[in-house]
Formats: structure tokens, sequence, C-alpha cells
């Protein structure tokens, strides 16, 4: 198994933008939490064509799957996606 690095993808509990904190729950997976500690979301990575991408993803419990709501250059886009989906 390789690990991903890359200067813009957080190693532990990190902030991001509007009071949310990404919270390690994979190789390439992270919870996107709020302050109260819900869920608002995943990030994950993929690498395409020489370049990262940050996914959004959202829970959709009324077909029990994710669905992706955008793909993003920067991991800070696909944080500020979520934040404004809800």
């Amino acid at each position: 198994m390789t690990a991903l690095t890359h200067p813009s993808i957080p190693t532990t509990t990190s902030a991001v933008p509007h009071g949310l904190r990404l919270v390690g729950a994979g190789t390439r997976l992270w919870r996107v939490v709020d302050r109260a500690g819900r869920v608002v979301g995943h990030i994950q990575t993929s690498e395409e064509a020489d370049a990262l991408r940050f996914h959004a993803l959202r829970y959709s419990a009324r077909i029990r799957r994710f669905l992706e709501v955008g793909r993003f250059w920067s991991l800070d886009d696909a944080v500020s996606c979520l934040h404004y989906v809800r």
C-alpha cells in the first residue's frame, strides 16, 4: 500500500474553512465535521492527469449511498461545497 503525500492533504485532524474540521477516515478519505460534531460529508482524493482532485461526497439515506456533489482542484473548495450544500 502506498501513502499519498501532497502538501494540500491533511495528515491529522485539521481545521478548514467555515468552522469545519477534517478527521481521517481512510487512506484517501476524510470526514468533514462541524463544530457540534455532526458529519457534514466526506472528502475523497484521486490522482488525475498528474494532479490531485478532491471529491466532495454526501450520504443519501434515501438511496443508502454516497453521492458526489463536486470535484475540485483544492481542498478548501471541496469543503466549501459541502458547507453550502447542507
